[in-house]
Parts: structure tokens; sequence; C-alpha cells
């Protein structure tokens, strides 16, 4: 049989306008019902701001989204941890503050409808995670493409998790209340829903490469507003005990300056460190704004480890690190001795070192309801040891604490340290699989550090993602960050991204066995070559007797 000539198979122009007709008639029918819901939202709520057809638009156009481009739902929810405040804040030039995604369905539609709507207790997240969820099953499933990846890092987050479901069952079926055990529960759950996202979506350089830019952006847009609000909005007037914004904002604008070094570090100059550059300015600004000391405990904790991580996994940058490390050193004992008790916002860092050995008013204070705080945890841990207090119970007084529900609506429930908060829900071995499974991630990254197979970005992701943990474990032994949807979401991804990075190798392997290109680029989990499978070559006709 003679071959078919590619000729014969192109389609012909009447094809390719009438599919183009069609796109056209289907994008002007979804356009009209788009069209038709908006407008029955103004008209049956009797609205007067566009915040809610604007979601409810989100809501219908998402479906077609997440069906085309499952990974759309990855970047959604990480571009929003890294965006998007947990509650409305009263100021004036409130932004990403008004956008609902944090937001209980119910709580939405009371804020900008004016109703009681007595539905499910979900929000924005859970709701697109759900729909994203359903749609890729469904789609795995007709396209006969089931694949769902654990990742090297999954039984010990699972373990953990299961005894938080053991402490939420303990607590319903001790006098628990349901609503406190979702908003204690729903962060740790997140952690492994970002884990898995990512580890079953992040495949390639690029795609982390992408993060980094959302990630960069989000925050640096967050410096900007929060500087704004800092020096025009409040005019510079002295700030709160409680900062300019939300107390989890301090953990990004942390999270920003550790990017930055880690790829400074690993020699990764490029558009996206120049930028960071030029946002870094704004992101202190904004940072020291939060007035948040968890901030500055933080980071200088990060530090060292920052320092530790890069002598072992960078050795051509070692005097590099000899370098910033004296440095550092070296400018901290001039900076500290002249600021300590000095009133401006740069000296701030001061203040909050030397208000652990001579604290004033305010530290004294927030410093005597922390023991406290302390003191009522270990009471409550003793009251059941071994299986936990369960969930949605508030924590005993056995020592007087000063009551500031009228601030905290949850403080005897969702206390600052956390660390011993997980140990009171989920008990003594709950809080063995807690640590098991930070030490785990642990061990895991530095290994991944250490592997000569590791390029310079995939340690500079490694180091960041090491600092995250880090910090994450400061936080919320001082500022209750891990039951923090936001901080959970964002190092839960990160830390699947890092977990992914050894099936990139192999992924590679797989697609060397049918490469017909090559490109001199590196690939990133291994040096080899990056190649291209058969089918990304674009097939060219010679002529009319060329073979298909």
């Amino acid at each position: 049989m003679e071959p078919v000539s590619p000729l014969y198979t192109a389609p012909r122009a009447t094809d390719l306008e009438g599919a183009a007709a069609r796109r056209n008639r289907w994008s002007l029918l979804w356009s009209l019902l788009l069209s038709l819901a908006c407008g029955a939202g103004f008209v049956a709520f009797g609205l007067d701001s566009p915040i809610l057809p604007l979601v409810l638009l989100i809501c219908i156009a998402s479906p077609l989204l997440l069906w085309h481009y499952p990974r759309t739902a990855l970047y959604i929810v990480f571009a929003a941890a890294c965006l998007f405040e947990m509650a409305l804040v009263p100021y004036r030039d409130s932004l990403t503050e008004k956008v609902p995604f944090f937001w209980n369905v119910n709580t939405i539609f009371q804020t900008y409808a004016h109703v009681n709507l007595k539905a499910v207790p979900l929000n924005l997240l859970e709701v697109l995670l759900l729909v994203a969820g359903t749609l890729s099953l469904v789609r795995a499933v007709a396209l006969n493409q089931v694949s769902v990846r654990g990742g090297p890092l999954f039984v010990p987050i699972f373990i953990y998790i299961c005894f938080v479901v053991m402490g939420w069952i303990n607590g319903m079926a001790t006098g628990g209340d349901f609503k406190l055990s979702l908003q204690e529960v729903r962060a740790q759950f997140y952690f492994l829903v970002a884990y898995l996202m990512a580890v079953n979506m992040i495949r390639t350089p690029h795609q982390t490469t992408r993060l980094m830019w959302m990630m960069v952006l989000c925050i640096g847009l967050k410096g900007c507003l929060y500087t704004f609000r800092r020096y025009v909005t409040l005019a510079g007037l002295p700030l709160s005990d409680q900062g300019v914004g939300s107390h989890e904002e301090a953990f990004f604008f942390n999270a920003f300056v550790a990017l930055l070094a880690a790829l400074a570090f690993c020699g990764e100059q490029g558009r996206l460190t120049r930028w960071m550059w030029l946002l870094l300015p704004l992101v202190i600004t904004g940072n020291l704004a939060t007035n948040r000391r968890a901030a500055t405990a933080a980071m200088i904790i990060a530090v060292p480890i920052l320092l530790l991580a890069a002598h072992r996994s960078l050795p051509r940058r070692r005097r590099m690190v000899g370098i910033v490390g004296t440095s550092l050193v070296v400018g901290f004992s001039i900076y500290y001795p002249v600021f300590k008790n000095n009133d401006s916002m740069f000296a701030q860092p001061a203040r909050a070192i030397h208000s652990q050995f001579q604290p004033d008013a305010r530290d004294a204070s927030s410093n005597v309801y922390r023991d406290a705080e302390n003191a009522n945890l270990m009471a409550t841990i003793r009251l059941a040891p071994l299986q936990g207090y369960g969930y949605g119970k508030r924590m005993l007084h056995a020592v007087p604490i000063a009551d500031i529900s009228a601030q905290y609506e949850w403080w005897d429930v969702l206390t600052h340290n956390q660390i011993l908060w997980v140990w009171m829900r989920t008990g003594t071995f709950g809080f063995f699989a807690f640590w098991m499974m930070i030490s785990s991630i642990l061990i895991f990254i530095c290994r991944t550090l250490r592997s000569p197979e590791t390029t310079d970005l995939a340690k500079a992701v490694g180091i960041l993602t090491l600092l995250l943990v880090s910090m994450l474990m400061i936080f919320g032994l001082l500022d209750l960050q891990i039951s923090n949807p936001r901080d959970m979401l964002f190092t839960g991804i990160w830390v699947g991204v890092v977990a992914a990075m050894p099936g990139w190798k192999k992924i590679d392997d797989v697609e060397s066995a049918s490469t017909v290109t090559t490109t001199p680029e590196s690939a990133w989990w291994c040096k080899a070559p990056v190649v291209k499978p058969a089918h990304w070559k674009k097939a060219r006709c010679i002529d009319a007797e060329a073979e298909p």
C-alpha cells in the first residue's frame, strides 16, 4: 500500500473556520449565562457591592478552567495564601482584606448580601478544593489516567493527620463544640492537601519557577500595601500593639527574605532576583509595620540555619558564607547596643530582642499572659496526657489569666503557644507523631541538599523550604501560626515541591527513551541534558511525496 500523503490528511480551511465559529458560539453562550447569573445575584439579594456577583462569576467559570487546566487550582490556592487575609481589617485602604477567599460562605452572604444564609460551613477555599478534586477524578477516570502519588513524605504527614482525626473524634465525644473544632483542625488538613497537590502537579523546574514568581509578586504587593498604610493611611503615627495588619503576614515577609537569601547563596541571578532586590525595602518596611516580635525571633533562628545549610550544600560558596556570617556578627554587635533603646522603626528588631531581657510595660504584660497561658496548657495536658484533651473545648483556667475575648474570640481555644496546643489536643502519641513529621521533612530536605545530583536551583528551593519549616515552628511557639490556614497551605506546597524533585529525574529518564531533539539547557534535578519527547517535534512536509 502506498503511503498516504500528508496533504490529504491536513485539515481544510473550511474545517478550521467551522471550528472557530463553534468556539465563538460557545464563548458567547457562556458569557450570556455568566451575565445572567451576575444580574440575578444583584436582583435576588438587593446587593450594593459588586463583590458577591464577582464571586459567583468566578465560581461558575472556575469548573471550566479547572477541567482544561487542573494545575490552575494549585496556583490559585498558592497565590491566595500569599495574598488574602483571613478577616476584614478596618482600614479605609483595605484591598486584599476584602477578598473573602478564606471566609465562610455564610459570612460572605451576611457581610455583602445581608442575608443570614444557613449553608454548609465551608469557605471558598474548600469549595474550590472540592470542585477541583471532583473534576480531576472525573477527568482521570474519563481519560483512564488515574494516578495519584503520595511522595516520600506522605506517610509521616498522614500518620499525624490520623492523630488529628482521633483528637477531633475525642473532642466531639467529650462535649466539644463542632464549630470551634472546625476552626482548629482545618489548617492541619490543609497542610496534607497542599502537600498532595504540589507533589502531584509540580513536575518541572519551570512550574516551580512560576511559583516563585507568584510568591514574589504577591508578597511584594503586600509589602507595598503595608508600607502605604504605615506612612500614608496612618501618616507615620505610632504603631498599635497589633501592627497594621494580620499576624501571619510577618511569616510571608520572612519567607520573601529567605527566598532571596537562598537564591543569592546558590548563585541564581536573573530577572526574579533583580525584582526581589527592588521589592526588598518595601517588604522589610511592611514586615516592621506588622509589629511582630515573633518575626524577629524567627529570623534570628533562621540565619544560622541558612548559613549552615549553605555551607554544607554549596562547597564552592563557603567563602561567601563565611564572609556573610562574619559581616552579620560584626554588624549586629554594633547595631544592637546602638538601637536597643531607640524608638525608630529601624530599631524595632533590636527592641524586640532587648524586650526578652528588659521588657517594657507592653512586652512585660504580654510575657505574663503567655506564662499563664503555658501553665494552663500544661494543666489541661495533664487531664488526658495520652489520648489528648480533644478539639473544640476550651483549655482549663487553672492559673489566673487575663480575659482578652474582646480582642480575640478564641483566646482559650487557639492559644499562642501552639506547640503545647498540639500536645494538648492530640495527646502524647499525637505529639510524637507531630515531631516525627517535622523531623522527617527536615531530614529529607537535608539529604536532598547534600545529594550531588541536586542542582543549584533545586538547592535554593530546598534551603527555602528548610527555613520555612523552621520558622513555622518558631511562629507556632510564639504566635499561633500552626493553626493558620495560610501558613500551613504555603508551607505544605513547598514541602510537596521538595518531595517531588526526585520524581523529576525519573521523568527525564523516561523522556530520554523517546528523544528526537535535545536542548543545551540543564535539567533541574539531574544534570543531564533536557530532552523533548518525539511528539514535540514539528512535522514538516517537504513535498507531496514525503512520508507522514
